[in-house]
């Protein structure tokens, strides 16, 4: 089982592909927000979103961890699920505790 990344569902893009796309934004360790799209079964518990759901919703992103350094976490959205930001970027330093299934630190 992956790391999941704390995210927000913040807006439904489009119906098609079908079940549907979002846009799902998080920040990382300097603060700069990014937003991934995907299908909503992507995002973990949010497989029952659709276009009239009350965003933001809290969802979550498999990761994999590449490193850690104290507090802060490389991660790779690139597996399990392929997602990555619109311009191909994939790794990203986030805090340990926007993860969930704890990371240990030192």
């Amino acid at each position: 089982m992956h790391p999941m990344l704390r995210c927000e569902a913040v807006r439904w893009v489009s119906d098609d592909p079908i079940p549907g796309w979002l846009e799902v934004t998080f920040t990382d360790t300097d603060g700069h927000l990014w937003s991934v799209f995907d299908k909503p079964p992507i995002f973990g518990s949010s497989a029952e979103l659709n276009r009239d759901s009350p965003f933001p919703v809290a969802v979550e992103l498999d990761c994999e961890i590449l490193a850690v350094d104290g507090d802060v976490v490389t991660i790779s959205t690139l597996k399990p699920s392929g997602v990555s930001t619109e311009d191909g970027r994939s790794e990203f330093a986030v805090f340990a505790w926007q993860l969930i299934q704890g990371v240990a630190t030192s």
